[in-house]
């Protein structure tokens, strides 16, 4: 009973002093329009799902230390068509600091999972290249395709 009552104290305590804070599962989705994407205008053939008029560079994910971004494609065009995450680059001196640990993280699966380690300083922007490479039913596409949009991380 002791030790019970020895847990459940530790465990509010916890709770009360914020250590305990839920991480978040953020998919960004990109939908990208296979059957007719090119380069250089990648705003008319593929985006996040965001409100019009903002475009692919100023698209924003808001975030937290701790939370876990995944970076999905998907076709609008075709259910043959794939889209491939290769990979995401912090943009250096471009965009802030790097806050996944780590400058470039690499595709697994035609997906990007990263866990985010620093927050962005004063809630500034930090700036990435998302690559991605299209095949239409199985034939790469135009090659790899780039896009650079921001995520801002508050602290926890």
């Amino acid at each position: 009973m002791k030790s019970l009552r020895a847990l459940s104290v530790v465990i509010l305590a916890l709770f009360s002093s914020g250590q305990v804070l839920a991480q978040t599962e953020h998919v960004i989705t990109l939908n990208v329009n296979t059957s007719d994407i090119q380069n250089p205008n990648l705003n008319d053939y593929c985006n996040f799902g965001q409100e019009e008029g903002i475009s692919n560079e100023d698209y924003t994910i808001v975030a937290n230390v701790g939370d876990t971004i995944i970076w999905r494609g998907v076709s609008i065009s075709s259910e043959n068509d794939e889209v491939q995450i290769v990979s995401i680059n912090h943009q250096g001196d471009q965009g802030g600091r790097d806050i996944f640990g780590q400058n470039r993280l690499q595709g697994e699966n035609g997906e990007v999972r990263a866990v985010i380690q620093a927050s962005t300083e004063d809630g500034e922007d930090y700036k990435y290249m998302l690559s991605f490479r299209v095949l239409n039913n199985g034939e790469p596409r135009g090659g790899v395709f780039n896009i650079d949009p921001k995520i801002r991380v508050i602290g926890r």
